[in-house]
């Protein structure tokens, strides 16, 4: 879309900096879903994401377990979900910057139009018998690109068109979209891939990121204001340092990356076992792996709903800890039980905890960061908490192979107990956290 970086780049800031009359901005108040849905920008981005996901989950239970099948190896599903996560901690900061330049909501169209080219062109490989390691790695390899760019600008674009009172009900539904496509694409995608196999499910998925590039299309454009000029810096390296410059001076932003680099190294490795538990531990198979996800997703979507009506100006940062401090004792719970129905329970009590724990994160940022920062921060400050990330899911593989799939899961909940107990107790920016 660019030449290369260098001093002859200037930033065209986004039109979308503001809209010129929120319809709430001017009435504070309590938190309210249904002037968040009234939103006509927003609603179309939240209904564009609902699409777009909705195919999403189905295509990963698809994709992992087809690997899986194929290669009846933990590490092998290790390596296909560090090809996902790779493109946001090395690309992250870059594409951030360039999200701050461009038209995000063209950014969202040509973005989703990318990648139902390439589950498209997936599934065609799949249908044709040729969907060796090396291709599924590459085809993740540029969907975890789309998924950056997708996460930097809707990230910065929600607080464009929603007021400060109504984040904490826009970013509830952004995550009760997720969580309901989980529940439903998790539910019955292992159903579909034990009965119809891998290819129809990726075919769906195409066609999601296609409907959704039509409905981003249909966002009204936003005339410029005054906040869109312009501003100094003007070069591409003063942009993408300006947003490393942002996090130093927040520390509440360097303490959740110091807590982040820990958990999300061994939350992505348990993201990768997920298929080797169901199998090797519960002893079960497709459907029940599907519905692992599900159950989680349900919780999450409680925890969302809740999160959502909740006023966080003065508690952002209780809630975060509220939730993180349960994310361990739960997952050693999981390491210790083969009992489906009780890992069933787990799973929908995880779910919440991750929702009470993430919303806070989400809305204090949106409220906090300047919207022209908005990408390069929420791209960079990705990047760096999830620095390890890449390296957890192989670390997972290899220590599942070498000893066992619950030995990792116990120790994941043990690590996250410490860590996230030694946050609550020294870290007072983060723990008094507000907006």
């Amino acid at each position: 879309m660019s030449s290369s970086p260098g001093a002859q780049d200037r930033p065209s800031a986004p039109p979308e900096e503001r809209e010129e009359a929120l319809p709430s901005a001017a009435a504070p108040g309590r938190p309210s879903y249904t002037r968040t849905l009234r939103n006509r920008p927003f609603f179309l981005v939240w209904l564009a994401q609902l699409i777009s996901q909705s195919g999403d989950y189905i295509f990963d239970v698809a994709l992992l377990w087809f690997v899986l099948q194929e290669t009846h190896s933990a590490f092998a599903v290790a390596v296909v979900v560090t090809g996902a996560i790779l493109p946001s901690v090395l690309l992250g900061p870059f594409l951030g910057v360039y999200v701050d330049r461009w038209d995000r909501r063209k950014t969202l169209v040509a973005t989703n139009i990318g990648q139902g080219v390439v589950v498209a062109a997936l599934s065609v490989v799949v249908a044709l018998g040729h969907a060796s390691l090396p291709v599924v790695f590459v085809v993740v390899l540029l969907l975890g690109v789309g998924f950056t760019i997708v996460r930097a600008a809707t990230s910065a674009y929600v607080p464009s068109v929603v007021p400060p009172d109504d984040l904490p009900p826009a970013n509830g539904l952004l995550s009760l979209s997720g969580s309901l496509n989980q529940v439903v694409g998790l539910g019955i995608g292992g159903a579909f891939v034990a009965l119809l196999g891998v290819t129809l499910p990726i075919e769906y998925d195409a066609i999601s990121f296609f409907a959704a590039a039509v409905l981003l299309v249909l966002i009204p454009r936003i005339r410029p204001t005054a906040a869109s000029a312009p501003v100094a810096p003007t070069t591409f390296r003063e942009e993408f340092v300006e947003g490393f410059a942002f996090i130093r001076k927040n520390r509440f932003l360097l303490e959740i990356i110091a807590i982040g680099v820990l958990v999300n190294f061994f939350g992505n490795g348990l993201s990768a076992l997920f298929a080797p538990y169901t199998q090797f531990v519960l002893h079960a198979g497709v459907v029940v792996y599907g519905l692992l996800g599900a159950i989680l997703a349900v919780g999450s979507l409680v925890g969302a709903g809740i999160m959502g009506k909740v006023n966080m100006h003065t508690t952002a940062g209780k809630y975060l800890f509220a939730g993180g401090i349960t994310l361990g004792p739960l997952l050693l719970a999981l390491g210790l039980t083969t009992s489906i129905p009780v890992a069933f329970v787990v799973m929908a009590l995880f779910g919440v905890a991750l929702a009470v724990t993430n919303l806070p994160i989400s809305v204090a940022m949106q409220a906090k960061i300047p919207g022209r920062l908005l990408g390069r921060v929420s791209a960079t400050f990705g990047a760096l908490v999830t620095a390890t990330s890449p390296a957890g899911p192989l670390f997972a593989g290899w220590f599942a192979q070498t000893w066992s799939v619950a030995a990792f899961f116990v120790l994941s909940g043990i690590v996250m107990t410490v860590v996230i107990g030694v946050g609550a107790l020294t870290m007072r920016s983060l723990r008094t956290l507000q907006y």
